[in-house]
């Protein structure tokens, strides 16, 4: 068995990837109104410009979409 002392956080540890979800599920919902999908705790959709505005992640990684680009900019921006 080897064990070993980090510097830095690791990438990729469940405690990360908590965190990770709180502070963006929490800045989506609170601050730019979307809300949870009810089949996934990490999609988020929101009504903008007459369309479905949806946001989904796992760890860092996100995808928008949106049928505007400049909705999906003005998000970008905000994020």
């Amino acid at each position: 068995m080897i064990y070993t002392e980090l510097d830095k956080a690791l990438y990729g540890t469940l405690q990360a990837a908590v965190l990770f979800w709180r502070i963006l599920s929490a800045f989506l919902i609170h601050d730019l109104g979307f809300t949870v999908n009810p089949y996934g705790s990490c999609v988020v959709n929101k009504q903008i410009d007459g369309g479905q505005f949806t946001i989904c992640w796992q760890m860092d990684d996100l995808k928008l979409s949106h049928k505007s680009d400049h909705v999906v900019t003005d998000i970008i921006h905000h994020l």
